[in-house]
């Protein structure tokens, strides 16, 4: 009768953070060097010295223990980190992984948990039990461990992770296995999987760096996940015929076929129809308004941004008409270079006004805008404190620039300020919407520009949904402040949405403006808006400034429809035009839009990526033009779709 084993685990941290931890499978015999060769190796790793040490043995029957076979191993060698994450990408997609860019960018951020992230590999669902501990694979080791009395306390990287790999390989439902190591000296990290085998990629972080991270890649029902967790955290495995580790070989600049570049693609879509996230685009038969035509169909508008109509107003069409008739169709280059024309400048000077800083400057559109400010105003050496909810036009930028972001609860100034203070000091950027897009609530200005002051950072405020909607006249966030003295060092907005028109803008004082004129990009190298959505938009903020009744009416059917919500049963608010309808469900989202659509009321299903995964929704939008009538009729579809697809 074979003899029984022992399973000897060890786990050291200081402060409660986790400094090392290993394990061996080994006879009893083996025990007692074992425990010295792990406490050396506890004491002096390079994460730091540890005040707790914590050791478990505990007793196997060899019956109970499963014998693997190692996977094949291979080593590629990259020429950077960023080439080496590439190449993980491309072998996630050869399994047929739709989303391997935003699961390799997510094993990033899995640094400084104790054991690994259990992901949905379709839906990005986390699916472990407990999110901060995760998911720990345990009870594992190498059948020709050296059980003796001569124990090295140098960590084999390359032996531990075969053996956690072929046990991963062989979890029920696992698909693959993502790591790079936390060990500051060790910049090898690996992809693992049945298919794959074990391949070693170096390098996948810098030298010196202490972040690394680990995911298990799940493909399955929810509820057979116990079973898997089950596996990798109790059933006891000796893995068998590690092969000795390979030189580093096969360079990312020589040929390595991962897959056959279309059929990636028709992978990824394929994947979006079934995830029910593939989108495509409505063609309208009439000018945005609060009746369109679709498909033949007199159509209730609720998705639009225009919020006052105005892109259909006559004076503003004329203005349009107008110049082209004197500037032409174009302008023919940059701003920097031959595109500036006078009805820029003559725009520029009423924005300025209109939000009363020094000066303004104008882009082609308002992601440019952000995208183009943001990553002029920091670089590397800087920090950007971004809330979670931000405008994806400001996500970009924050990534354009370099600078490490930091990323606050959703409006959530104590998360914020206690960030900050964790990363003082600093120089950078404190961002937010005024208005959130998809959830329609509004900053806490006067807090978040406090905490931005106190610290001494840009702030930068995003009035996309903001202008011409909230605030005594539309004047946007500070108008709803009166008694601030604080204001944004930078006031960006769009002029697409209630302005009726197409671009971005900035409002700051001219040092700001130019600066932004020399430095950003997205400014130096696009060529200048067309002089007609110029003068359209001149046009919209003169009729904003002059009929204040319009903007009153736009305030009182959002209150006005917010009470047949109400009276219906469906409990919502917000602080703008913007009603967020969150159903959960994609496919329950898409089915209710339907249902209206059916009624000839057109909203949006808003799904994942424009919406944290599990939050899909509808998003209904008030405009200025909508009659009570309009606003009853599409409460009441909306209620009706709501309990159909219950």
């Amino acid at each position: 009768m074979p003899s029984d084993l022992f399973s000897l685990k060890m786990r050291a941290s200081c402060g409660g953070r986790h400094i090392s931890g290993a394990e061996k499978i080994l006879p009893e015999s083996g025990v007692p060097a074992h425990l010295h060769s792990l406490l050396e190796r506890a004491m002096h790793h390079a994460n730091g010295e540890p005040d707790f040490v914590n050791f478990k043995l505990e007793r196997l029957s060899a019956d109970s223990i499963l014998h693997l076979d190692a996977l094949p191993v291979r080593s590629l060698t990259a020429d950077s980190p960023e080439s080496g994450l590439e190449l993980m990408r491309g072998m996630l997609e050869s399994l047929g992984v739709a989303r391997a860019p935003e699961i390799v960018g997510l094993l990033r951020k899995t640094h400084g948990m104790r054991g690994a992230v259990l992901l949905d590999a379709d839906t990005l669902e986390r699916l472990e039990p407990d999110l901060e501990r995760g998911v720990r694979a345990t009870m594992m080791d190498a059948a020709e461990s050296d059980s003796g009395t001569h124990c090295s306390p140098c960590k084999n990287h390359y032996a531990e992770a075969m053996v956690l790999a072929a046990k991963v390989a062989n979890a029920p439902g696992l698909v693959a296995e993502l790591c790079i190591s936390d060990d500051p000296d060790y910049v090898t990290g690996y992809i693992a999987s049945k298919t794959l085998g074990y391949v070693r990629i170096a390098p996948l972080k810098k030298a010196g760096s202490p972040f690394g991270g680990r995911i298990f890649l799940y493909r399955g029902k929810r509820e057979d996940t116990v079973r898997t967790i089950e596996f990798l955290e109790q059933q006891p495995v000796l893995v068998h015929g590690i092969p000795p580790k390979p030189q580093d070989g096969g360079r990312i600049d020589t040929p390595v076929q991962i897959s056959n570049p279309q059929k990636r693609i028709r992978i990824a879509l394929q994947s979006l129809h079934e995830l029910k996230l593939h989108r495509t685009e409505e063609v309208f038969e009439s000018p945005a308004s609060a009746h369109v035509t679709l498909h033949g169909h007199d159509t209730l508008m609720f998705a639009s941004n225009d919020y006052l109509d105005l892109a259909n107003d006559p004076r503003v069409k004329e203005a349009a008409l107008d110049a082209v008739k004197q500037f032409g169709t174009g302008t023919g280059g940059s701003r920097l270079t031959t595109g500036t024309q006078t009805i820029h400048k003559e725009l520029e000077r009423a924005l300025a006004e209109f939000k009363s800083t020094e000066d303004a400057l104008t882009f082609a559109t308002g992601f440019a805008a952000n995208s183009g400010v943001i990553s002029a105003l920091c670089s590397r050496s800087d920090v950007i404190f971004s809330d979670e909810l931000n405008h994806a036009s400001i996500i970009d930028g924050c990534r354009l620039s370099g600078a490490r972001i930091v990323v606050y609860r959703h409006n959530d100034m104590y998360d914020l300020e206690r960030k900050i203070a964790s990363n003082t000091p600093c120089s950078g950027l404190v961002v937010s919407d005024a208005v959130f897009s998809m959830d329609g609530d509004i900053v806490n200005l006067p807090e978040f520009l406090g905490i931005a002051r106190r610290y001494q950072l840009f702030s930068m405020v995003d009035e996309a949904h903001a202008t011409g909607v909230v605030g005594p006249g539309g004047y946007g966030i500070l108008s709803l402040f009166p008694g601030l003295n604080l204001r944004p060092d930078i006031l960006m907005g769009t002029l697409s949405k209630a302005i009726g028109s197409e671009g971005g803008f900035v409002c700051a004082s001219r040092e700001m403006t130019d600066y932004l004129r020399n430095k950003a990009r997205s400014y130096i190298f696009s060529t200048a808006p067309a002089p007609a959505s110029a003068a359209a938009a001149l046009a919209s903020l003169r009729i904003i400034r002059t009929e204040p009744e319009r903007v009153a009416r736009l305030q009182s059917n959002v209150a006005f429809f917010l009470e047949q919500l109400h009276r219906l049963g469906i409990p919502v608010q917000t602080g703008s035009a913007i009603i967020p309808i969150i159903v959960g469900d994609s496919a329950r989202a898409l089915a209710a839009a339907d249902s209206m659509r059916d009624d000839d009321i057109f909203v949006s299903a808003i799904r994942y990526p424009s919406v944290p995964e599990g939050s899909a929704r509808l998003r209904l939008t008030v405009m200025a033009s909508h009659t009570e009538s309009d606003l009853v009729r599409c409460a009441e579809s909306l209620s009706e779709a709501l309990a159909k697809t219950r």
